[in-house]
């Protein structure tokens, strides 16, 4: 059972990557993700610092979306960060936040068939495949296998998850939605989850002192892609959501921060943080993996401890 770090530095620079990856690694994380956002540096050039510090923590980006690079360009990213650190790469693929539907005016609607697609190049390159299957043109990059997480709240890309992704995240998934989220991840395709599939669970927390407050901007997001039904129970109308998606774009999350209502903060953040009860969500769910955000690098260690301690108490209670 792993434990992951999701990085949530506010635009982050070069010496915060290395110096979270490296407190990551030293207090014994399994992975780290770092997020693809425009607004900030690239996510491959940080991922390689975070390679260049490190030997034996996994990296990735967390998520990258299958939009705003072309799929070729993603896969030669992923071989030539496999240069820096070798199999500790993973690829970490989402539909993309409201930036890319608000911002860069790209519709998202077919993002689950978009991921899936680039999931299948990136299998068919691996085994010696052309990249460009019409020209027969091959990738110039040893590209080895890397497994792929797929992250996501809507029940399309939750199917996505379970048939295409070697890992799933359920990040900031609500407490009344998380067991038939994890349970549409089971279900995968018509055809069943895929093989070796590992669920990984990002809870928000609330660990006392500002950590409700930062966490309750990343609940900004989860409101906006949460199922209808619990919108509407929240309390939140089209115009509120629409709004919501407006200051997303324009400020980030922590402007949206003040427009998520109590009862979806309530349902959202965990206020009881011992592991045991962590724990025991985290079997209903048969979580492999819990992932924490690093919101500094001081903090990275003893939120690694408590995960561990929550993957313990989980354990005991899946037997």
């Amino acid at each position: 059972m792993a434990v992951g770090v999701i990085s949530h530095l506010p635009n982050p620079s070069f010496d915060g990557v290395r110096a979270l990856a490296q407190a990551a690694e030293r207090a014994g994380a399994d992975w780290l993700g770092l997020p693809d956002a425009f607004w900030w540096r690239d996510t491959w050039l940080l991922l390689a610092e975070a390679a260049r510090v490190t030997r034996r923590i996994e990296i990735g980006p967390l998520v990258t979306n299958p939009y705003l690079r072309h799929a070729f360009h993603t896969v030669a990213a992923v071989a030539s960060l496999q240069d820096l650190a070798g199999d500790r790469v993973f690829l970490g693929i989402g539909a993309g936040g409201s930036e890319v539907s608000g911002a860069a005016q790209v519709s998202r609607r077919d993002a689950p068939e978009r991921i899936r697609s680039l999931v299948s190049l990136l299998r068919t390159v691996e085994t010696g495949e052309p990249l460009h299957a019409a020209s027969g043109r091959r990738l110039e990059v040893p590209l080895r296998h890397v497994p792929v997480l797929i992250a996501g709240r809507g029940d399309r890309i939750l199917k996505v998850a379970g048939d295409s992704g070697d890992r799933a995240l359920l990040w900031a998934i609500p407490q009344s939605d998380l067991v038939r989220s994890a349970a549409i991840v089971s279900s995968g395709s018509q055809s069943g989850p895929k093989p070796g599939l590992r669920l990984v669970w990002a809870p928000l927390v609330d660990h006392g002192g500002q950590s409700r407050e930062r966490v309750g901007a990343i609940a900004a997001y989860s409101v906006l892609n949460s199922h209808p039904t619990l919108q509407a129970h929240w309390g939140l109308d089209r115009p509120t959501l629409d709004e919501l998606r407006r200051r997303l774009v324009g400020g980030g999350a922590a402007a949206a921060r003040d427009l998520v209502p109590a009862p979806a903060l309530d349902d959202l953040i965990l206020r009881d943080a011992s592991p045991v009860a962590v724990g025991r969500l985290a079997a209903s769910v048969r979580a492999a993996s819990v992932a924490i955000p690093a919101f500094s690098v001081d903090e990275v260690e003893p939120r690694i401890a408590w995960a561990r301690e929550v993957l313990t108490a989980a354990a005991r209670f899946a037997t």
